[in-house]
C-alpha cells in the first residue's frame, strides 16, 4: 500500500514538474503581472511604467520561442560565465567608453564632417520634425535615453527565459560586441556632432549640461549612428522570433529608437543611413562566427546541451534563413 501511495505521489510530481517545465514562462509571466499591477494605479511616473510592463510582457510572450530539445544543466552552466560578463559590462561599460572617448581626444581629427553635414541638404532631418508635441517628445525621450541598452538586452533576457543560448550569443554579438570593433575606426577617424549642437539649438533630448566641454563631448561621436546600428541589429533578430506579439511590440520599440535620434535632432540621416548598414553587417558577421564555431562543436552539443542530437544545428539554421 505504501509503495502504491509513493508510486501515487511521485507520479503526481512528475506531472506538476513537468507542468511547470512546459509554462513557466506563462506561469512567471502571470505572476510579475499580478504583481506590478498596483503600480499602474500608484502616482508613478508613465515612463516607470512602461519600463515594468517590459518584464512581464517579455515572459508572457515567450512560450512559443522555447527550446525545449535544451538540457537544464548545461544551460545554467554556460549562463554563469556569461551572466557575470554582462555583470561587468553593465558597471564598467560606461568608464571603459569613456576611456575609449578621452583616447580619441588626444588624437589628432583626420576629417572635421560638421561642415560637410551641414551642408548637405536634408540631412539634418527636418522633415522628420514637421510635426511636434509634448506626448510625442515624451515618448521619443523615453525611447531614447533606453535605446543604447534595452533593445538587445530586453531580447537577451528573454533568449535566457526560453533556454537558447545561441540566441543570447547572437544578440549579444550583433548588438554590442561586434559593434564595438566595427564603429571605434569611424568614431576615430571623423569629427561629428550632434545636429542641435552644430546648429546651436537646445538639446532635444532634454539632457542637462553643467559647461560647454560636457555639452559638446556628450554630442560628438555621430556617425555611424550607434542607436541606429544596436536597435536596429535587435530589430533584425527580433523578426526571427516565433511570437508575433513580441516581434510586433519590440520590433516597434526598435525602430522608435531609430526614429527618436531624427525627431530629437541628434542624428544626421546619414549617421542613421550609415547606423543601419553596420547591424545588417553586424548580424551577418555574428551568424557567420556562430555557424562556423558551431560546426566544429556540434559533436559535443549533440552529446551534453541537447536532449537529442536530431538536426538542433538545422532548427536553428532554418530559424536563420526564414
Amino acid at each position: 500500500m505504501l509503495n502504491l501511495d509513493r508510486q501515487a505521489a511521485l507520479n503526481n510530481f512528475k506531472k506538476i514538474f513537468n507542468f511547470v517545465e512546459e509554462y513557466y514562462p506563462i506561469i512567471i509571466g502571470t505572476i510579475l503581472l499580478i504583481n506590478t499591477l498596483h503600480v499602474y494605479f500608484i502616482n508613478a511616473t508613465p515612463g516607470y511604467k512602461v519600463i515594468v510592463s517590459i518584464y512581464w510582457f517579455v515572459f508572457l510572450t515567450a512560450y512559443k520561442d522555447m527550446r525545449k530539445d535544451v538540457k537544464w544543466l548545461p544551460f545554467v552552466l554556460l549562463s554563469i560565465p556569461l551572466g557575470v560578463f554582462l555583470w561587468y559590462i553593465n558597471k564598467n561599460g560606461y568608464t571603459i567608453w569613456g576611456q575609449m572617448l578621452n583616447f580619441e581626444r588626444k588624437l589628432k581629427i583626420v576629417v572635421d564632417f560638421n561642415p560637410i553635414f551641414k551642408s548637405i541638404p536634408f540631412n539634418n532631418g527636418a522633415i522628420f520634425r514637421m510635426y511636434k508635441s509634448d506626448n510625442l517628445t515624451w515618448f521619443f525621450r523615453l525611447v531614447y535615453n533606453n535605446g543604447f541598452i534595452l533593445p538587445p538586452m530586453i531580447c537577451i533576457l528573454r533568449s535566457v527565459i526560453i533556454r537558447d543560448y545561441k540566441k543570447i550569443i547572437r544578440y549579444m554579438c550583433s548588438a554590442h560586441v561586434f559593434q564595438i570593433f566595427l564603429i571605434s575606426p569611424f568614431y576615430i577617424i571623423f569629427h561629428l556632432q550632434e545636429v542641435w549642437f552644430v546648429y546651436g539649438h537646445p538639446d532635444g533630448v532634454g539632457r542637462h549640461f553643467h559647461s560647454y566641454a560636457e555639452m559638446a563631448g556628450t554630442a560628438l561621436n555621430c556617425f555611424p549612428s550607434m542607436h541606429t546600428s544596436i536597435a536596429f541589429a535587435a530589430f533584425l533578430l527580433v523578426l526571427r522570433e516565433k511570437d508575433k506579439v513580441f516581434k510586433c511590440v519590440w520590433g516597434f520599440f526598435c525602430l522608435s529608437v531609430i526614429y527618436s535620434t531624427l525627431y530629437l535632432e541628434v542624428h544626421w540621416v546619414i549617421d542613421v543611413l550609415g547606423g543601419l548598414v553596420l547591424a545588417y553587417c553586424s548580424v551577418k558577421l555574428a551568424d557567420f562566427v556562430i555557424e562556423k564555431i558551431q560546426k566544429k562543436i556540434q559533436p559535443l552539443l549533440d552529446k551534453y546541451y541537447y536532449r537529442s542530437t536530431t538536426s538542433a544545428f538545422e532548427i536553428d539554421n532554418n530559424s536563420i534563413s526564414s
